[in-house]
């Protein structure tokens, strides 16, 4: 079991779990399931040890076929309409 300290973003504790990964690699995106790491009981950011991060990366690089390819929505954020997400915000806090 390996000792990941405190979640380097916001300072909770980490700890150790299998968690589904979205890990970037030259550009592309890739999703793993059942993936041994540590992750911020917080903020549910993500942490992997080198050989993990390793053996995924080789993974990418050698494998030629996907047991599963799934479409991702995708947008740029100075595409969407802030004031009406604020509006809404505002909306939600005064409706409780």
């Amino acid at each position: 079991m390996h000792e990941y300290g405190d979640c380097s973003f916001c300072g909770g504790e980490v700890k150790e779990e299998v968690a589904e990964l979205d890990y970037r690699y030259k550009g592309n995106l890739y999703v793993f399931r059942e993936v041994p790491g540590g992750v911020c009981q917080q903020w549910g950011e993500k942490y992997l040890v080198a050989g993990t991060a390793k053996a995924i990366e080789q993974e990418i690089r050698t494998r030629k076929e996907w047991s599963e390819t799934v479409s991702v929505p995708v947008t740029t954020f100075s595409n969407i309409d802030v004031s009406e997400a604020k509006e809404q915000a505002l909306r939600e806090q005064h409706s409780k």
